[in-house]
């Protein structure tokens, strides 16, 4: 997983609408429950690889909500001694793996359906706000090619709310660019936003600073108020100021020193 995994954003998210968002062309997972007692108060997706179309997920699956006595004898271990103790915990441990393989196509499938579910809704919900955008601000954003942009779009619907709040709208280009965004005013009239892409080649970085500026063009008519300026930079902070073969130093972008 990506930059996503660590978004506090969609960590509060469920992972059928996080996984709806980032593949949405994949309606069929293979899902693995964990329990809830695998993670803290957030976090409903574990890890996911959309290869192998496999999730992890941090919630109860069917053997965690059936009753222990169905598969296990509570007083099986009791006056055991610690050699036989140990090698039938390691066998029951094996038998509840089983059985937890034995209920994943049941998860699976509750899971895909409640994926379905939210993909329609999603699809309902895009066509709506495809529908005001064009209406209110006069806006086709069918006809939009730029993919950065395309995700921002629907935000115009609260832009009132979100112009100028920097902090906000640095938090939404990370979760749409899929990288650290952060911003700084080095005066007044206007506002300086760093996007954290690391380890870019010369090309790619060209490549990425073209594809960007659309995207913050469109930040500043809509989302910047009018009396300031807004600019972007791309940077990799973390790669050290050394000339090696396997990364080139790209002026500007990773030579800080």
């Amino acid at each position: 997983m990506s930059y996503f995994d660590q978004n506090s954003l969609q960590q509060e998210l469920c992972a059928e609408q996080v996984l709806a968002v980032h593949f949405p062309d994949i309606k069929e997972w293979t899902a693995n429950y964990g329990s809830f007692f695998s993670r803290n108060y957030t976090g409903d997706l574990k890890e996911c690889n959309p290869r192998d179309k496999k999730v992890s997920l941090s919630r109860n699956g069917i053997y965690d909500i059936l009753p222990e006595k169905m598969f296990f004898d509570p007083n099986e271990l009791r006056n055991k001694e610690s050699r036989a103790f140990a090698q039938r915990v390691a066998e029951l441990y094996e038998e509840e793996r089983n059985i937890q393989k034995y209920f994943q196509p049941f998860d699976s499938y509750f899971f895909n359906r409640s994926l379905n579910i939210r993909l329609n809704v999603n699809r309902l919900v895009d066509d709506k706000v495809e529908m005001m955008l064009r209406l209110l601000f006069d806006y086709d954003l069918h006809a939009e090619k730029n993919p950065y942009i395309r995700l921002l779009a629907p935000m115009l619907l609260q832009v009132t709310e979100l112009r100028s709040d920097f902090d906000r709208l640095s938090t939404m280009l990370a979760a749409i660019i899929d990288c650290r965004v952060d911003y700084k005013m080095p005066t007044q009239d206007r506002v300086l936003f760093t996007v954290h892409k690391l380890q870019l080649n010369s090309r790619e970085y060209a490549d990425f600073m073209l594809l960007l500026k659309p995207l913050f063009d469109f930040v500043q008519e809509w989302f910047v108020p009018m009396e300031m300026d807004c600019g972007y930079q791309v940077k990799d902070y973390q790669q050290p100021f050394v000339l090696s073969d396997d990364r080139a130093l790209v002026l500007d972008y990773n030579t800080q020193i």
